[in-house]
């Protein structure tokens, strides 16, 4: 019962860090978490701990607990992993036959993100993002690697975040990109394949220069 309150603790900082809900720099308290998750101290705790060991917090000392910053060396190699990576699995992907239930199901998971577009809900967004892309990975008898894989994606959400909130558009590329890597995957057309999902995965020069503009204290360099 105590794992399982720590990992509900876990995930819900997690997810307010992911989303921006705690900011980067943001000094926390213990009792404040309490208050917010209506989780108790020690779980609270426990989750601080690990939120520690993984550098998305840090305690000064006589002054108290803060967000880490993102720290851009962190999310560009979780880019470098997720394309190397991803783009075998997706490969894999694509000699495989899917049945309509199938399709109907990855479907089905590209209009539930994009419900969560339309009402700007970023933690469902995010959700949903996984799911898509977890589901190649298990059809493909990868599920170690995405089980791994899912700590690392950490440092790329939270830059992922801040994209979608210089640029409302964000939202809507994402789910057309997504469309765009399952119709390859359909058509069995790696070498679309291949570009649609290189083009997911980067970030638009221009959206880095906005993040860099307008929330140049959230970046570690």
């Amino acid at each position: 019962m105590q794992q399982n309150l720590t990992e509900q603790a876990y995930e819900k900082i997690l997810n307010k860090i992911i989303s921006l809900e705690f900011e980067s720099g943001q000094r926390i308290s213990e009792k404040g978490i309490e208050n917010v998750i209506k989780i108790g101290r020690t779980p609270v705790r426990e989750a601080l701990l690990r939120l520690r060991q993984e550098e998305l917090i840090y305690v000064v000392p006589q002054s108290g607990t803060y967000i880490s910053k993102i720290n851009l060396d962190r999310v560009f190699d979780s880019i470098l992993v997720r394309n190397s990576m991803e783009n075998k699995i997706l490969q894999e992907a694509c000699d495989q036959d899917y049945s309509r239930l199938e399709i109907f199901r990855i479907n089905q998971t590209i209009e539930e993100q994009r419900q969560a577009a339309i009402d700007r809900d970023l933690t469902t967004f995010l959700h949903f993002n996984d799911q898509f892309h977890k589901q190649f990975y298990m059809d493909t008898h990868h599920n170690f690697l995405w089980n791994w894989l899912t700590r690392i994606n950490i440092y790329f959400y939270r830059l992922t975040a801040l994209s979608l909130k210089v640029d409302e558009s964000n939202w809507e590329k994402s789910i057309a990109e997504h469309e765009q890597i399952m119709k390859a995957i359909l058509n069995h057309d790696k070498a679309e394949l291949k570009e649609a999902f290189q083009y997911h995965i980067s970030t638009a020069p221009e959206t880095e220069q906005k993040i860099e503009k307008q929330y140049a204290d959230y970046i570690q360099h």
